[in-house]
């Protein structure tokens, strides 16, 4: 080696390490020492000294955090062992069960518990050999995940390079501050993307971006809080969050050990009365027991650590003036009224349309447009109208009444019989089922593309690029460019989103076409008996009703529903028009659960618009489980009308949050 080369070598070390070093003061200690503009010339010179000797642009440097290619799939990860998810507590009684559970199992002193903050971000596991971050990993479904090591890397505040020499495997959650969020939906707005709905949706979202150098853009930070392997052998979890920041990696500060019930509640209190203080969303605090050693003894459920549980802190409510009431159309034609609110802030986002359910529902609550309501979020996710505080009688509006004309079409809109839901009339061509259906199409569960939210999506309607889903196959950058707000970056991110989408398997195909009844898991069973798309546009309509009724997991109404599928030319029109732009994926299934619902229980009680086993299906369908009774491990009671007034009593007690048929239609996403 030269002596020039020796010396770029050495100052690019130089340079490399005091960037690292400012890295660590701004992103982990929040004590800067240097400004912006000097960091960003201690940058630049690094930039600058790599574009003369590129050889020295190794995956390590600082600068590659934001300039990897743009990936094609994600690979699948095997984590070595299981990532499980928590169980969760709503109420102190269920806290003092676990706390007994666990005492009984341990048959001696239990040595302390830590609790800390629930990050409402996306679990990650992380694998450094040498010294430097080889594997980034999601969850997935616990056994598998994703490999996002190059969307990982974009992360400032999660060093490249550690002391520890030996391999370490730690896990640990991404997540983005609520400020950070706010600016990020308002250039997702403004490019005409649908803005996320809660940091954990950005988190999660932001970490299968195909290309680092958009997720470079969003904010992501990281808290380490478990180490799965490492040299040293700690023998508490307080211990193990200690190493974790001797390696220079981001931990949360807020951890309290407690011992006993009393300093236990007491602990949970001041994480929760800190909770609208912390920059970032957390839904509730974990309780861990300290000793490594008692962990091992108590072990694990099938689902869940029986060590460890999450207790969720009540929905947050807020007040505000109901200044309208709109309604929206979805792919099946359902209208569905929405509450426009004067914007307030409620669990980490500003609020300002919420759920109305349904025409019986707003009647019941006696909601009315200029009174000041009660809104809170149904799972923490999806604002809805839980309460009306009427203003003057006197001044009082006249009650809402559902149109008789679809808003969109302006088709005539029928209730039938029975059924608490309004429809539009006009199934073929409504534009506002049409939106609804691409919409439906592009979701993660389905062919998970990219940049399409709703705006982009009234555009491509309204300017007749797109007539179906099939349709945004053949979109050019040419017609792309005309939109409003769609400069040539965004039209070149969506056609490569668009054209990904491509690779998905033939399950999230056909759960991506929208055939009623038909989510991810009956997709998945309905893949496992085609060979490919177009074996599936070829069956004989009444050879599936017969056929498809005797697969375990689609039933007699899932066969119909796709039966009646195969004889409507529209459909059979879309699934050519798919086959012509050589989309046709062959048997194939996805090997993670995409279930919107997945480690979700539900009871459902009262009378219901449709009969309770096709609902059960619906749920089961989408990954979640049901229970005949409220029990305290039930997430949800979906109360028809009738209910009887001990289920709510007990689901209030549990903690179990109560939705109507609509409300779970609206956590469905169908």
């Amino acid at each position: 080696m030269n002596d020039k080369s020796s010396d770029a070598k050495r100052r690019h070390a130089e340079l490399s390490a005091e960037i690292r070093h400012h890295d660590r003061l701004y992103y982990i200690e929040n004590a800067p020492e240097i400004s912006d503009r000097e960091y960003d010339r201690l940058f630049q010179a690094l930039k600058d000294l790599e574009s003369t000797h590129p050889e020295l642009s190794t995956p390590l440097s600082p600068t590659q955090r934001i300039g990897a290619t743009p990936k094609v799939g994600f690979l699948r990860v095997r984590h070595e062992s299981r990532m499980y998810s928590l169980d969760n507590t709503y109420n102190q009684g269920d806290v003092e069960d676990f706390l007994k559970r666990v005492e009984d199992a341990v048959r001696s002193e239990v040595d302390g518990y830590v609790i800390e903050p629930k990050l409402d971000g996306a679990s990650i596991e992380l694998t450094y050999r040498n010294g430097e971050l080889e594997l980034a990993a999601t969850r997935g479904d616990g056994l598998e995940g994703e490999d996002v090591t190059s969307t990982i890397r974009t992360i400032r505040s999660l060093p490249l390079v550690i002391p520890e020499k030996a391999k370490v495997i730690l896990r640990g959650e991404v997540f983005i501050n609520r400020a950070d969020l706010e600016t990020v939906n308002r250039e997702r707005i403004q490019a005409g993307e649908q803005p996320f709905a809660n940091p954990r949706n950005a988190a999660a979202g932001s970490l299968r971006l195909l290309d680092p150098s958009i997720a470079a853009e969003r904010p992501l930070r990281i808290f380490l809080y478990e180490v799965v392997e490492s040299p040293e052998a700690p023998e508490t979890h307080a211990a193990c969050l200690d190493w974790i920041a001797r390696q220079g990696l981001p931990a949360h500060k807020l951890q309290i050990l407690a011992h006993g019930e009393q300093e236990i509640f007491a602990a949970l209190d001041k994480i929760k009365s800190l909770r609208n203080k912390l920059p970032y969303e957390i839904d509730g605090a974990v309780i861990k027991v300290n000793s490594l050693e008692q962990r091992r003894a108590l072990g694990h459920t099938a689902r869940f650590p029986r060590f460890a549980v999450a207790f969720k802190f009540e929905a947050e409510r807020a007040q505000t003036r109901l200044l309208a009431i709109t309604v929206q159309v979805g792919r099946s034609g359902t209208l569905t009224p929405v509450a426009e609110l004067e914007p307030v802030p409620l669990s980490g986002s500003i609020v300002s349309r919420a759920s109305l359910h349904n025409e019986d529902e707003i009647r019941a609550k006696d909601i009315r447009v200029g009174d000041t309501v009660v809104v809170e979020k149904a799972g923490e996710i999806i604002p809805q109208v839980v309460e009306a505080i009427p203003a003057d009688p006197e001044l009082r509006k006249e009650p809402f009444a559902m149109p008789n004309r679809c808003p969109i079409c302006n088709s005539e809109t029928r209730r039938e019989a029975g059924e608490s839901r309004w429809r539009c009339t006009n199934r073929l061509s409504c534009p506002g089922q049409l939106k609804a259906s691409i919409l439906h199409f592009a979701r993660r569960a389905a062919l998970d593309i990219e940049h399409l939210g709703p705006s982009l999506i009234d555009q491509l309607v309204e300017a007749k690029l797109i007539s179906d889903p099939a349709d945004l196959y053949a979109l050019t950058e040419e017609q792309l460019s005309k939109l409003d707000r769609m400069g040539e970056k965004s039209a070149k991110n969506l056609l490569q989103a668009i054209e990904s989408s491509r690779l998905r398997t033939l399950d999230r195909l056909i759960a991506g076409l929208g055939i009623p009844l038909v989510g991810e898991v009956a997709a998945r069973e309905l893949a496992k008996r085609y060979s490919s798309l177009q074996d599936f546009a070829c069956r004989d309509p009444e050879r599936e009703r017969l056929d498809l009724s005797e697969i375990h997991g689609i039933g007699p109404k899932i066969a119909e529903s796709v039966a009646s599928a195969l004889e409507d030319p529209k459909f059979l029109q879309i699934l050519q028009k798919l086959l012509d732009q050589q989309i046709d994926p062959h048997g194939e299934v996805s090997t993670t659960p995409e279930g919107s619902l997945i480690g979700s229980s539900f009871c459902v009680t009262g009378t219901l618009s449709r009969p309770r086993a096709e609902i059960h299906a619906q749920i089961q369908d989408a990954g979640g489980t049901v229970h005949t009774t409220v029990k305290k491990t039930t997430t949800y009671l979906v109360a028809g009308s009738k209910v009887g007034q001990n289920k709510i009593d007990k689901a209030k007690k549990n903690g179990t949050l109560i939705l109507d048929e609509h409300g779970l239609t609206t956590l469905l996403g169908t």
